[in-house]
């Protein structure tokens, strides 16, 4: 009989291993950082390991900083956008500008984009809106879903990521499958300075960063 690894999720170790170390580290820094001392400090560690996280799934390809620049974006006069998490792929092409993790870089050798951020307390549907902008600005080559965000920590991350559009239909935003959607992923609630992971969302995260990583073509 074949045996076959189908009925297993197959994430499962890797998720619990990702939140348990988040935890594990966040314990490590408290001991030179009290707990609730400085929140905005405690949230940029965090933030610096899950980037470490988010390079190692990407494998080969790069996550730097910078921006994008082509010559359709040169000839338009918009004003060049910061970008926290470019998916560059080196086997590609070349840079433009390379200086430590700052890039200035041709979409068409980028993969996607992945910014992460310690939290949000707006509306995700603002944060869809500057998705959707570094999408039509510059990855308008590849689909939507491979334009996403990560938000560490929110008191309510279910509930932030139940999305109802202008239709009165909802979905979650972490949805990652959706050619019209730029996945939002929201990863842990936080209370009483602890963080409690929401494990849908990080199953989605790590999904979606192995999944949505294809070329829009070769250019060379």
């Amino acid at each position: 009989m074949k045996r076959h690894y189908r009925n297993e999720d197959v994430l499962r170790h890797t998720k619990e291993a990702f939140a348990e170390t988040i935890a594990l580290k966040v314990q490590h820094l408290r001991r030179y950082v009290k707990k609730g001392t400085n929140p905005a400090l405690t949230g940029s560690f965090i933030e610096e390991l899950v980037r470490g996280f988010v390079q190692d799934w990407l494998g080969h390809r790069l996550l730097v900083h910078g921006t994008f620049y082509s010559s359709e974006f040169e000839k338009s006069g918009a004003g060049p956008l910061q970008i926290d998490g470019i998916v560059y792929d080196p086997t590609s092409g070349p840079m433009v500008i390379h200086e430590g993790s700052f890039a200035v870089v041709h979409p068409v050798f980028c993969t996607g984009v992945i910014e992460i951020k310690t939290s949000y307390s707006k509306n995700l549907w603002q944060l869809q809106e500057r998705l959707q902008l570094i999408h039509a600005r510059y990855m308008h080559h590849v689909a939507k879903c491979q334009i996403m965000e990560i938000v560490i920590v929110d008191p309510d991350p279910e509930g932030k990521s139940s999305i109802t559009d202008e239709k009165g239909n909802s979905f979650c935003a972490y949805h990652y499958r959706s050619g019209d959607w730029c996945p939002i992923f929201v990863l842990f609630k936080e209370k009483d300075f602890e963080h409690e992971p929401f494990n849908v969302a990080i199953d989605a995260m790590i999904r979606a960063i192995y999944t949505n990583q294809w070329s829009g073509g070769h250019y060379l």
